[in-house]
């Protein structure tokens, strides 16, 4: 698994939200959501305070197909944990309001970084939130920064130069998030294609990210095949002797 393979899993992993200067909205075949289950929208969003999630993550690229081992922890507006690998050897992620660590046991090298580092990628300064609310199946923004569009059945928000746009589904959760931002020459389109109740709240189990640039398009596709909402009390992140800082 190599180097520029690990970085861009992760940029899309953590949420890359970039857009093109293009307004074009995605195609919606879904039926036109009734007021009543725009209001169920809002109310099913994901609300607790803790997520894990197991699984895999397939990454293709270049035509190339590769399939690594997913291990997922969030604490609500506080913490993102994630550790991704093939064979044992891999990366390992923490995000906090302020930073960004990843140690790469590939190339023993760590790295440190404010979020700034991100920002240059994101394009916007998503916030540790909006990042965690696109791994959930939740709108990006605060439900006030959204208008119904009825001509195109999508909910359209905006925050600065953020731009979200959702398609809901039969069950009243995304079933598609384009996130675009108006000075860059990227997009990315988050697919939520199964969902599971866990204590009384659909969550994703099946997440398809597609992040298209100029140069080249990443498709990440995320299955989560264990979830939880208990509390977690661990998101071990030690950087071993000897690694050297990137």
């Amino acid at each position: 698994m190599s180097n520029k393979l690990i970085v861009l899993f992760l940029l899309t992993l953590i949420g890359i939200s970039t857009g093109c200067k293009s307004s074009k909205i995605t195609s919606n075949t879904m039926p036109a959501p009734s007021l009543e289950s725009i209001q169920n929208f809002w109310e099913n969003q994901y609300k607790k305070d803790y997520f894990e999630a197991r699984g895999k993550a397939t990454v293709l690229m270049d035509g190339k197909s590769t399939n690594l081992a997913l291990h997922l922890k969030m604490k609500a507006d506080s913490l993102l944990w994630a550790k991704v690998s093939m064979f044992g050897i891999g990366v390992t992620v923490l995000i906090t309001k302020d930073s960004f660590f990843m140690i790469n046991t590939l190339a023993q090298e760590y790295m440190a970084y404010d979020n700034n580092y991100l920002y240059q990628y994101l394009g916007y300064k998503a916030t540790l939130k909006q990042v965690q609310n696109l791994l959930l199946g939740n709108a990006v923004f605060q439900s006030d920064k959204y208008r119904y569009q009825p001509d195109v059945k999508q909910l359209s928000g905006s925050d600065g130069i953020a731009i979200n746009r959702i398609v809901i589904n039969e069950n009243n959760r995304i079933f598609r998030s384009v996130v675009t931002s108006q000075d860059t020459t990227q997009q990315a389109i988050i697919q939520y294609d199964a969902y599971q109740n866990l204590n009384n709240t659909l969550l994703p189990t099946l997440v398809d990210l597609l992040v298209q640039q100029k140069s080249q398009d990443l498709k990440v596709v995320l299955n989560y095949q264990t979830i939880s909402d208990n509390a977690i009390t661990s998101f071990p992140f030690t950087i071993p002797n000897g690694y050297r800082r990137k």
